[in-house]
């Protein structure tokens, strides 16, 4: 599964349905490889990484969401995967300011997690 797919996947479970969409949408084009820049702008686009109502910006089941185990487990796979879209982003060239913002703060969330 891509991170892409992974970022729908999560979406959709969590009943965020319109980024969800936007998501697999996003995801097939990636599979379907055909529209290039295109794809990438998209990709790095306010829609995605903003800083308020992006998909970026989702926090999985709501911020008032009792904690549970398989949530905090979906909701760090969640930072994961958006963390490696961004990376990639950078990778080539297509990053936004935005998508820039949240690869930073991503990678200083995930760091204490890879120490372990």
């Amino acid at each position: 599964m891509t991170p892409l797919e992974e970022l729908a996947r999560l979406l959709r479970k969590y009943g965020h349905g319109e980024h969800a969409v936007a998501m697999a949408s996003l995801a097939a084009r990636e599979e379907a490889r055909v529209e290039g820049e295109r794809f990438w702008a998209d990709l790095a686009a306010p829609d995605v990484w903003g800083a308020e109502g992006s998909i970026a910006a989702v926090t999985l089941g709501g911020v008032t969401a009792p904690a549970t185990p398989e949530l905090e487990r979906d909701r760090a796979a969640y930072r994961r995967s958006l963390f490696l879209v961004a990376e990639e982003l950078r990778l080539r060239c297509f990053e936004s300011a935005d998508s820039e913002r949240w690869r930073v703060r991503l990678k200083g969330e995930l760091a204490p997690a890879r120490r372990l």
